[in-house]
């Protein structure tokens, strides 16, 4: 597990600069009345856990659509029609909206 840098809020705005530089190298916790209330990440970082989220997301969906094909519930079809939908990327669908890009899931 990473090292966890704390700041507490007021030194985290006092030392804003210190805490991005501290968050390239590993994660940074901001504290507030002595309660951990957020982490700063890497841009890099947070991109890993959001590919690392994805894969995971993947693999669940195929294992929910083996056991829905092992059990009658849809057909191999129907399933890869579902995965194929799941994999559309969000500006072919008309969703050019100006933020980032988040992977979105269909649920």
């Amino acid at each position: 597990m990473h090292n966890l840098t704390l700041f507490s809020a007021r030194d985290a705005k006092a030392k804003f600069g210190e805490v991005l530089d501290t968050a390239l190298g590993r994660p940074v916790g901001i504290t507030k009345h002595d309660r951990l209330t957020a982490y700063v990440v890497s841009k890099n970082e947070y991109e890993t856990m959001l590919e690392k989220i994805e894969t995971l997301e993947d693999q669940l969906w195929l294992l929910k659509a083996d056991a829905a094909r092992k059990e009658g519930f849809a057909n191999t079809d129907d399933v890869s029609a579902f995965l194929a939908n799941l994999r559309i990327p969000d500006a072919e669908v008309g969703n050019n909206k100006a933020s980032p890009k988040v992977p979105r899931r269909a649920r």
